[in-house]
């Protein structure tokens, strides 16, 4: 049957489910669910379309009205998308982390781009960057700032709509691991998860380095994930278990999954199936669905290029790891650099005897 969208963002949702061949290790199921088939590329158009009908409902953003918002890559594609489709000014606030496939995604949709280049003092980007938002906002008449980090309609988004697709594909699991973000996507899915299926394990995957469960917070490398604080969308009651995934863990996965499963995924979906792995290694015989949040096409230039895993010291770690097979990257999720851990809540239900 032939479908006729009235506009790209219609096509967002109904992404694939593919079954792992390789990684299933430990007699598990390792499912992923491909967000990289939305039309903007990643899950984040999900929340994007919700966060910006919201605000259109309610008055926030106005007819021509302007966008602003920080991000660090992806929901800056989403909102270029929207800004296209619907005739809105969309400003993104970026820093150097952010790939320039995304940028250049963004700018051909005609979002402007404004660059923070300067850390704050512990060496992060995303609060000067919202800082620069504050100051956008102050000085643009009709000025929208969907504030990824606060905004229910993110979690909404997914507690309403991608749990019920997911659950549709996948009626039975025994686990969710997805990364942690802007605490959006596995705080609404993982609630409605819970609703669904009560004893199904949700792991929370963040980099090491991240504060957003109260870690130090520290420098990392990897994209897609990790914080300085505490996101105000981020539910820890729905996440039992936390796994702290380190940048060579998490980018040697996508590595391995591109050349032994042909999936092109991004680098908080590798962080993720290197959980999943680990996972089934502390839970043999588990159906585990991981959410790839991005594709790796957004990477190509850099963590699947030699050069730029040299200059950022990850290829001797790599190597070192021997993270460079199927068989490596299972030998290696099983002797992580961070075992996963209980949560607070999850102290009440995921608990294993060796935690």
């Amino acid at each position: 049957m032939t479908v006729i969208y009235n506009s790209i963002l219609e096509t967002t949702g109904h992404t694939p489910v593919v079954r792992l061949r390789t990684l299933s290790a430990f007699a598990s199921e390792i499912l992923i669910k491909l967000e990289s088939f939305n039309p903007g590329g990643s899950i984040k158009d999900r929340a994007a379309v919700s966060m910006v009908t919201g605000a259109e409902r309610d008055g926030r953003l106005k007819p021509h009205g302007t966008i602003i918002e920080s991000t660090s890559g992806n929901l800056g594609k989403s909102l270029a998308l929207i800004g296209a489709t619907r005739g809105y000014r969309v400003i993104l606030v970026i820093d150097p982390k952010a790939p320039r496939s995304m940028v250049d995604f963004a700018t051909a949709l005609g979002a402007e781009i404004e660059m923070v280049d300067t850390p704050d003092e512990s060496g992060g980007y995303q609060r000067p960057r919202i800082e620069r938002v504050q100051q956008l906002l102050s000085v643009t008449p009709d000025a929208f700032w969907p504030d990824q980090y606060n905004n229910p309609d993110n979690v909404r988004a997914h507690f309403e709509l991608t749990s019920r697709e997911l659950l549709n594909d996948v009626p039975e699991f025994d686990a969710l691991v997805t990364a942690v973000s802007t605490g959006g996507h596995i705080s609404g899915l993982s609630a409605a998860v819970k609703q669904a299926l009560p004893d199904a394990i949700t792991v929370g995957v963040d980099a090491a380095g991240s504060a957003a469960f109260g870690y130090p917070f520290a420098k990392y490398s990897m994209r897609g994930l990790g914080l300085a604080w505490k996101p105000g969308n981020l539910d820890h009651s729905v996440v039992d278990r936390v796994h702290l995934v380190a940048d060579y863990e998490g980018i040697a996965t996508m590595r391995v999954l591109a050349r032994n499963e042909g999936l092109l995924v991004g680098e908080s979906a590798g962080a993720a199936v290197f959980a999943a792995v680990h996972h089934a290694y502390r839970y043999p015989g588990s159906r585990i669905v991981v959410m790839a949040a991005d594709g790796g096409v957004n990477y190509l230039g850099e963590s699947f290029h030699p050069d730029w895993l040299r200059a950022d010291g990850l290829a001797d770690k790599i190597e070192a790891a021997g993270i460079t097979t199927p068989e490596g990257l299972v030998a290696a999720a099983s002797r992580p650099t961070n075992e996963q851990v209980p949560t607070e809540y999850g102290l009440r239900t995921a608990t294993l005897a060796n935690d």
